[in-house]
């Protein structure tokens, strides 16, 4: 069976170590990737701020048993198994029986005045911003749109770096919000300690060079925008006839298979799978690992005539949120990622987070080595036994 993965992020890079280590040679494994070292998305508000990132060269990363393409895949024809790619050796055609789109996301910025606006999304976008952000003078408005995870983080960051600008923080909903009553305490302290101002219940309906025009008729001051304002996939599987939300991201089965084109698995960001509630499961590295794996589990049963039929169950058990370099929040949830419990935020809570930033590149490293020894809190007893390398 020949299998491209598009993409060797978290759960690319995942998908291709864990399947062609367990195939038993019964599976050809390509990845096709843009970039030649890997990229640490927890990371990028760091690459933001000027902070070295580390960046493993994805050839080293990935081994011997998996075929790396460098460039990007520019006409996809999933009926027809072929990929066209276009990269550094020039244009070059891929076939395969089954793909794996794990393209992750980018940015989105749907209003008037996108084009004022920086980003963390992916890596270009924040080398972009780092010039940017360290060229401000003074005193000069930095606002920061979306209270989501990636925004607190980033609007942290942004301050703690730079004490000597004003940093505001922009979202619809109320700051911290998600966390439960001690972690958003924690997150709304921390934001002013940070010198942060904080501005919750309003949405943005445009930019313009210089502020930034609310829903409420108000203004925020902004000599440099960063939006963390929300993601979409890339065009790649909507330009392919692949059914997608209207984010970009292929509509799935519960089993990561497309809804339109059963050759297509989709894992991470690019896909949109139901969790048991029906729900999309959320973005994040907690489910591009667990999806990656079992997308690969999914591919080496049916190449060896095993029964495929199996559908993910996560099980999500916590998140660690970053507040700048000495402050965090680790947080207790259901399976379901619902914040409950009570909310970790001393040292033990930076101490995940720093276990949580370091581990992802790591844990690729050890599927590699050792075939099949990702584990997630929802995956059957069978599923564990079937895993085994």
């Amino acid at each position: 069976m020949r299998v491209l993965v598009v993409g060797a992020g978290y759960a690319g890079a995942t998908a291709a170590v864990r399947l062609a280590g367990r195939s038993r040679g019964r599976v050809d494994v390509t990845v096709v990737n843009p970039r030649p070292r890997f990229v640490n998305r927890l990371l990028l508000h760091h690459v933001a701020i000027g902070r070295r990132v580390a960046a493993p060269g994805l050839r080293d990363l990935l081994g011997t048993a998996v075929t790396l393409v460098p460039g990007r895949v520019v006409d996809l024809d999933p009926a027809g198994g072929r990929a066209t790619v276009a990269g550094p050796e020039g244009v070059r055609v891929v076939a395969f029986d089954r793909v794996v789109l794990a393209t992750g996301s980018t940015t989105a910025v749907p209003l008037a005045g996108g084009e004022h606006v920086h980003a963390v999304g992916d890596l270009e976008a924040a080398q972009r911003l780092r010039p940017a952000f360290a060229a401000l003078r003074p005193g000069a408005d930095v606002a920061v749109v979306g209270g989501g995870f990636t925004g607190l983080e980033t609007v942290a960051e942004l301050a703690g770096r730079r004490p000597d600008v004003r940093v505001r923080l922009v979202t619809a909903g109320e700051v911290g919000a998600w966390f439960t009553r001690r972690g958003a305490e924690h997150v709304r302290t921390t934001l002013r300690e940070l010198g942060v101002e904080a501005r919750g219940g309003t949405r943005v309906r445009a930019v313009e060079p210089g502020r930034l025009h609310l829903d409420d008729r108000g203004e925020v001051p902004a000599e440099l925008t960063v939006w963390c304002g929300g993601f979409a996939a890339p065009p790649l599987a909507r330009e392919a006839g692949i059914a997608v939300d209207d984010r970009g991201a292929v509509l799935t089965d519960a089993t990561l298979r497309s809804v339109s084109h059963p050759a297509v698995l989709a894992v991470g960001d690019a896909g949109h799978t139901p969790g048991p509630g029906g729900d999309r499961y959320s973005m994040s590295c907690q489910f591009a690992f667990p999806s990656a794996a079992h997308a690969a589990d999914l591919l080496r049963a049916e190449a060896l005539g095993q029964p495929v039929d199996d559908a993910l169950d996560l099980g999500f058990t916590a998140r660690a949120v970053s507040l700048g370099t000495r402050r965090a929040v680790l947080q207790p949830t259901t399976r379901d990622d619902v914040a409950r419990g009570r909310a970790w935020t001393g040292r033990a809570a930076v101490l995940a987070k720093l276990v949580q930033v370091r581990g992802v590149v790591a844990a690729i490293g050890v599927e590699r080595r050792l075939p099949g020894t990702a584990r997630w809190p929802g995956a059957e007893p069978r599923a564990a036994v079937a895993s085994a390398p």
